[in-house]
């Protein structure tokens, strides 16, 4: 008797387990990821934020004194970080202006095992996105405290942008904030459990960025 081919079966499973990958827009968090650590990089090119030493008698005058960077050009550097900020919100527009599709339910998966490969997958790749963006803000914040830009900065701009399309529905078409976005992308998944892991990341990105938006004088 001649036993059935296991290939069509296993090709089954592996569509599935990619179909839904797509439907949660895991190819999408991973481009947004790419990209945000290549703006990263674009900042770093200017080089590194100036390092503050404390000097006992630069103190007593009330001020710091700054080591390197003695060459850098504040107003270009803040055009760097202000165009890097720019294609940052640009591309989180663009993405929050889709309609969403609901992903179907892990139920259809072939087992437990493609469906803990579907949800390893789908929290690296949110993990990653969430580290790629704190890093990026990270540089922007360490040029901030360099060269203190006030509320009249583009870089100031930019933030702000990035904050609301963060935190705010009315940044978009969809009425519809990036956190909510990424609630209900994740949701079905069953991925993250009812730890609420994505709010409270999202929530976290959202007080950095006020953070961020304290510092500008």
């Amino acid at each position: 008797m001649k036993l059935p081919s296991l290939l069509p079966l296993l090709c089954l499973s592996l569509n599935q387990v990619i179909f839904v990958v797509g439907l949660v827009t895991l190819e999408t968090i991973r481009d947004l990821t790419k990209l945000t650590d290549e703006l990263r990089e674009r900042i770093l090119e200017t080089g590194p934020a100036s390092r503050v030493e404390r000097d006992p008698m630069v103190e007593v005058l009330g001020g710091q004194r700054v080591l390197g960077g003695g060459d850098e050009d504040g107003d270009d550097i803040e055009d760097v970080v202000a165009a890097a900020l720019k294609v940052m919100c640009s591309e989180l527009l663009i993405e929050l202006e889709k309609p969403l599709v609901s992903a179907p339910s892990s139920s259809i998966l072939g087992g437990v095992e493609e469906e803990d490969l579907r949800c390893r997958v789908t929290r690296r790749g949110y993990h990653n996105f969430l580290e790629a963006t704190v890093k990026f803000l990270h540089e922007v914040q360490e040029r901030q405290e360099r060269w203190v830009w006030g509320h009249e900065s583009v870089v100031f701009d930019g933030v702000g942008w990035l904050q609301g399309l963060w935190a705010s529905r009315k940044m978009n078409i969809q009425d519809r904030s990036f956190i909510e976005q990424q609630l209900i992308l994740y949701d079905d998944t069953g991925c993250f459990g009812k730890t609420k892991e994505v709010l409270r990341s999202g929530v976290e990105v959202v007080e950095y960025l006020n953070d961020l938006l304290d510092s500008f004088p």
